[in-house]
C-alpha cells in the first residue's frame, strides 16, 4: 500500500509541525467523520502519542472533508460484548476519550469547519479554544432519537451558558450558527470557511514558545477555577508560582528577555 493509500485508509491522521504542534484530523469524510468503534480506537492511539515522553506544545483537532463531526455513527451498532453497559459500549469509550482530551496538560484547539453535531460537539466543548469557520453549525440532536445528550454535552453547556440558555438549546435541538456561538462564548474566534486549521496553527504558534510547565499549570488553574472559590484559587497560585520559579528554563527565558530589553535601550 502506498503512503497516499495509507493516509486515505487511516481514520485519524496525525501530523507534527516544525514547532511541535500536533495536528489530529478525523478522517471519515464519507460519513462526515461520524464515530464508529474504529474511529474511537484510532483517536485513542493519537491521544496516546500526544501523551508520550515528548509531548507537543499544543494539539489541534479537526475533521476532514469540510466537516468536523456528525457525532455517533447511527449506521453502526453501538453495542459490544456482554453485560449491562454493552448496549452503550461505544459511548463509554467516547466518554473516556473526551475526559482525556479535556485533561491534557497542554492547550487543545478545535478547528471546526462545516459542523459539529452530537458527541462531535461535546468533543469541541472539551477543548480549550475553538476556531470556528463562519459557516460552522453546532447542534445536540439527541431527544428526537430517543436518546439523552452524551459526551458531557449537558455538563459543558450548562457551565458555559447557565441553566436557562443551555436548556433551551438542548431541549429544542436547534442549530446554533457560528455567529451566535461566538456571541454565546462557545467559540473563541470566527474565520473564513476553509481557514480554521491554518488559523489554529498560527494561534498555537503564538503561545507554543512559553515555558511548558507554566502553560500546563496555567491550564490547571483555569480548570480548577470552575470548582473553587477565590481563596482556593489563590492557594493554588502560590503553589504553582513556587514551582515555576525554579528550573533552568525559567532562568534562560528571563535572561533572554533582559538581553532583549537591554538591546532596545541602546
Amino acid at each position: 500500500m502506498t503512503e497516499a493509500e495509507n493516509r486515505e485508509s487511516a481514520l485519524v491522521l496525525v501530523e507534527e509541525t516544525d514547532n511541535n504542534i500536533l495536528l489530529i484530523t478525523l478522517n471519515r469524510p464519507q460519513a462526515r467523520n461520524a464515530f464508529n468503534f474504529e474511529l474511537w480506537e484510532e483517536l485513542d492511539s493519537a491521544l496516546r502519542r500526544a501523551e508520550g515522553p515528548t509531548p507537543p506544545r499544543a494539539v489541534i483537532l479537526s475533521g476532514a472533508g469540510n466537516f468536523f463531526s456528525a457525532g455517533g455513527d447511527l449506521k453502526t451498532l453501538p453495542a459490544a460484548g456482554e453485560g449491562a453497559l454493552a448496549p452503550a459500549k461505544r459511548l463509554e469509550i467516547g466518554q473516556k476519550l473526551i475526559r482525556r482530551l479535556h485533561d491534557l496538560p497542554f492547550p487543545v484547539i478545535a478547528a471546526v469547519e462545516g459542523g459539529a453535531y452530537g458527541i462531535g460537539w461535546s468533543m469541541v466543548l472539551a477543548c480549550d479554544m475553538v476556531i470556528s469557520a463562519d459557516n460552522a453549525r453546532y447542534c445536540a440532536p439527541f431527544l428526537s432519537l430517543g436518546l439523552v445528550p452524551d459526551g458531557g454535552c449537558v455538563w459543558f453547556l450548562r457551565r458555559q451558558l447557565g441553566p436557562y440558555r443551555a436548556s433551551e438549546i438542548i431541549l429544542s435541538e436547534r442549530v446554533v450558527e457560528a455567529e451566535e456561538a461566538l456571541e454565546l462564548g462557545l467559540v473563541s474566534k470566527l474565520v473564513a470557511a476553509g481557514s480554521a486549521v491554518d488559523t489554529a496553527v498560527e494561534l498555537a504558534g503564538s503561545f507554543a514558545k512559553g515555558n511548558r510547565h507554566s502553560v500546563e499549570l496555567t491550564k490547571r488553574l483555569m480548570r480548577d477555577a470552575e470548582n473553587s472559590d477565590l481563596s482556593a484559587s489563590h492557594a493554588l497560585e502560590l503553589a504553582y508560582c513556587n514551582v515555576c520559579q525554579t528550573g533552568p528554563e525559567v532562568a534562560r527565558m528571563r535572561a533572554e528577555r533582559a538581553a532583549k530589553q537591554k538591546a532596545k535601550e541602546k
